[in-house]
């Protein structure tokens, strides 16, 4: 059985919780257990941001189209504007070897979407704007969990001695990375350059939060500190593996590991 879903929605931000809620059901449906999930989540809330932000010129909302085509083991996305023309192998790559210090802040998102679907084409629709399909495959259904499209976060900071610790709870993406980086950059300029961020409570993120992190490091660094991550979870360890981030943040598997690797 083949099951199509369509959803015509204006380029803005505030459509984009309901665009990848219709995105992580589809890959539910077609079989995907929790880790496919977050891979259609992830590379439908890219190239979802990428329109909104890039498509249509000076700020402006145009149309936006996402089709879902749900098949036993294989989702095909469709995402379409009438926005300027932008081929994905148009953007540069990033550079994952590249030091901190070098490294661009920006550029993974297409890299992400690359890696984490199975085949990706981009048609330009003479003139008329662009059409992305994503395919990805499943094997068995295996989970009956859900990765909501609607963003919510809570973010806590406390001091240990000289270290910040900033606790974050909810998913890290393009609706709720400007208030992370809000956060954590005001703590580091309110002194707090010796810091974990305790990733425990998120399951999630995008290149967004990855942008946030390399911003808030390069600031530290600067300031003769560091940030250090604690309990990342699977999903999100993933996702820095995979755009070289294990090589620039260090990793600790909680909190009070990642305050004493600071030492006195």
């Amino acid at each position: 059985m083949t099951l199509v879903r369509v959803v015509h929605a204006a380029a803005r931000l505030d459509a984009l919780p309901d665009l990848l809620d219709v995105a992580t059901r589809a890959a539910r449906e077609s079989g995907a257990d929790d880790e496919g999930q977050h891979d259609v989540r992830l590379a439908a809330e890219e190239v979802l941001i990428n329109v909104i932000h890039h498509a249509y010129p000076g700020g402006t909302s145009g149309p936006l189209t996402l089709r879902a085509r749900i098949e036993p083991g294989v989702l095909t996305l469709t995402v379409q504007d009438e926005g300027a023309p932008f081929p994905p192998d148009a953007a540069p790559a990033p550079d994952l070897a590249a030091d901190w210090a070098e490294r661009r802040i920006g550029g993974l998102g297409w890299h992400l979407v690359g890696k984490l679907m199975d085949d990706v084409r981009h048609q330009d629709l003479g003139g008329r704007g662009n059409e992305l399909t994503m395919i990805k495959r499943f094997g068995q259904a295996g989970s009956s969990s859900t990765l909501q499209g609607q963003s919510n976060m809570h973010i806590e900071v406390e001091r240990r001695g000289q270290v910040s610790v900033a606790g974050v709870n909810g998913n890290v993406d393009g609706l709720t990375a400007a208030e992370l980086s809000r956060v954590l950059v005001d703590e580091v300029a309110g002194g707090g350059h010796r810091m974990v961020v305790s990733l425990a409570g998120v399951d999630y993120t995008s290149s967004a939060g990855l942008r946030v992190l390399l911003a808030v490091v390069k600031e530290a660094r600067s300031r003769g500190g560091d940030v250090r991550l604690a309990a990342v979870r699977d999903n999100v360890r993933k996702v820095l593996e995979l755009s070289g981030f294990t090589s620039i943040l260090k990793l600790f598997p909680d909190v009070d590991a990642a305050v004493a690797s600071f030492g006195g």
